[in-house]
């Protein structure tokens, strides 16, 4: 009994020593900012963070994360060590109610010069992105799944479906596949007799699916070859083209959807961050994100500055857009944790 309380000793004295530690890398920095990683997380470092860190005579440490709850822990735990965190704006409304997130000042950004929608009290957009059906030419030629109900279709297209691990995306590309139309997606989802219907469609896949937990393991099941179609984002699918993966893009019924800077509630650096937030948010800095991975900007003022060519490789040019449909941000603020507990429910049942 004396040696475990030893041992339970010495591993809590570690624990607050890293704890510690983390506090104090923290704040040798001027702000510290967070997001999930890959591609995106490098584009998002040389186009936008870099710059703007020399324009205001900042430091910055980065750190990586894949859920915003990540950061709740920190609020929750009273050792908050980031300022900034990227979160989807249909979870902005679910970190509102955990009280994470501090309250931004109303002019950080001009919003007219925003994707309606892509800017809030709380979160600045930073990434309009799409998900979409992609799949290997060389198994399918130019014909592959032209749409949810071919994705679906395991006999006419036989092989691994890589899928985000949520149920984001999943539900709209589900209901789609039962025949809804887009215009009624939400509606159908709203119902709690749509719901399940949705999860029991996406259930079907279950044999066949590769599910990915970040943006970065999407790109690599592609280019590894691991699957032979994709339901994934964009920018990570291009990101795979780009490296020679054999793999075209099927831009129609893509979700398009947008990214947002935050600040945690106590964070170390809070003025620091809503500094930084707003800098790095110009467009002067966000036009240069497609030279790193193949994402838009909501800053509209972005568009200015593209060719036809860069148009063309991103989610909001005008070819592709029309193709496309807007993720509804309330439906997920009021069903995401109920939804996120289904999904995981249904994973785990045989």
């Amino acid at each position: 009994m004396r040696l475990l309380s030893r041992h339970l000793a010495a591993m809590l004295f570690s624990a607050a020593v890293m704890a510690a530690n983390a506090i104090a890398t923290a704040q040798a920095a001027d702000v510290v900012i967070v997001q999930n990683g890959g591609v995106t997380q490098e584009a998002h470092r040389k186009a936008m963070w870099e710059p703007a860190a020399k324009a205001l005579g900042f430091t910055f440490d980065e750190d990586t994360s894949q859920s915003w709850t990540e950061g709740k822990a920190q609020v929750d735990s009273g050792a908050v060590t980031w300022d900034i965190v990227s979160l989807n704006m249909g979870e902005v409304q679910l970190a509102v109610k955990a009280d994470v997130l501090t309250k931004l000042p109303s002019d950080i950004v001009d919003r007219s010069d925003f994707l309606p929608g892509s800017v809030n009290d709380y979160c600045v957009g930073n990434t309009v992105f799409s998900t979409n059906i992609a799949y290997n030419t060389k198994k399918f030629g130019d014909a592959g799944p032209a749409d949810f109900a071919e994705f679906w279709d395991v006999k006419k297209f036989p092989g691994k479906r890589a899928m985000y691990k949520s149920p984001r995306g999943n539900m709209e590309a589900a209901a789609l596949a039962l025949g809804h139309p887009r215009s009624e997606i939400y509606k159908f989802l709203s119902t709690e007799e749509g719901r399940k219907a949705a999860l029991d469609k996406i259930a079907e896949l279950k044999p066949y699916a590769v599910w990915f937990d970040s943006g970065a393991q999407s790109t690599q099941l592609v280019k590894d070859g691991e699957v032979d179609m994709i339901y994934g984002w964009n920018g990570r699918i291009i990101a795979a083209i780009d490296a020679g993966a054999p793999f075209k893009i099927n831009y129609k019924d893509g979700l398009l959807d947008v990214d947002c800077y935050a600040v945690l509630k106590d964070a170390p650096h809070v003025d620091n961050a809503i500094k930084f937030v707003k800098e790095i948010s110009k467009a002067q800095y966000v036009k240069d994100m497609p030279k790193y991975v193949a994402y838009g900007s909501p800053n509209l003022k972005a568009n200015e500055s593209y060719d036809e060519k860069t148009l063309a490789r991103l989610t909001t040019s005008p070819q592709n857009v029309k193709e496309e449909y807007m993720s509804d941000f309330a439906f997920w603020g009021q069903y995401g944790t109920i939804l996120s507990e289904a999904f995981d429910h249904m994973l785990a049942s045989n």
